[in-house]
């Protein structure tokens, strides 16, 4: 059997063996055009054809040299690292999205444990002139925190004053649930009618609700309860409630 080489139509000897080697894909000796031959494949030598220089029996023809790479004849012309540069884009954006995941990771660990050993972390110098730049958790010069989340009201009451006319009695209690003292807070205090509008309101500062000999600067130590009790002048009967917002 014979095969022509599409491109300078030279014409080749094959046999089964060397066709079933190359699986049809054989590389012309003459000009280099590898192609399949089961597309041009003869039984007997053509002669007499018109289409190209094809030599006869007698002419010994080119090497017929079976390529390396399976390729498509129709697709010769196209660069081999097409699929190549495809693999790579894949694995780059499968690269780039293990980056992302691991950065994310990373940032949410840092988080977490500055918020878990947060109070540790307050009492370094430089870290509490940042905080106090932001504007939240900022801490007293004299080194104690000023958290007011960290705070909570346990019990409280109204009533008037059992010996003066005018006046209301206000008590209550809080507890410092940080895990380090904390400066006092600022109270506000706002009275409250029958629908829960406020009535009147007021802000108390430390010195205007702690007993006169207490140590302002010393803070609330942890887990400390700290009653509080305050005389205040009556509005009247629409004063049936307050409420307590630590500052």
């Amino acid at each position: 059997m014979h095969t022509r080489c599409p491109q300078c139509k030279e014409v080749h000897p094959l046999t089964a063996a060397l066709l079933s080697h190359a699986r049809g894909l054989v590389q012309c000796g003459d000009c280099g055009r590898t192609f399949s031959a089961l597309s041009f494949l003869f039984d007997e030598w053509p002669s007499g054809e018109a289409h190209g220089p094809a030599k006869g029996p007698d002419t010994a023809p080119p090497v017929l040299i079976k390529t390396t790479a399976p390729q498509t004849p129709e697709n010769n012309d196209e660069p081999e690292s097409a699929g190549d540069t495809l693999t790579e884009t894949g694995k780059s954006h499968k690269d780039m999205v293990w980056k992302l995941a691991i950065a994310l990771l990373l940032v949410m660990t840092i988080a977490n444990a500055a918020w878990t050993f947060r109070q540790p972390l307050l009492s370094i110098p430089v870290i509490q002139a940042w905080v106090s730049g932001l504007g939240e958790g900022s801490v007293e010069t004299h080194g104690l925190l000023r958290d007011p989340d960290q705070f909570q009201l346990v019990s409280r009451d109204m009533h008037s004053h059992p010996t003066r006319s005018g006046i209301l009695v206000l008590s209550l209690t809080f507890v410092n649930l940080a895990q380090r003292s904390q400066a006092y807070p600022e109270l506000e205090l706002t009275l409250l009618d029958a629908a829960n509008q406020p009535v009147a309101k007021r802000r108390l500062k430390p010195e205007n609700y702690l007993r006169p000999d207490s140590d302002v600067t010393a803070g609330l130590a942890t887990d400390v309860y700290l009653p509080v009790l305050l005389e205040l002048g009556d509005p009247g009967d629409r004063a049936v409630g307050f409420e307590i917002q630590f500052l």
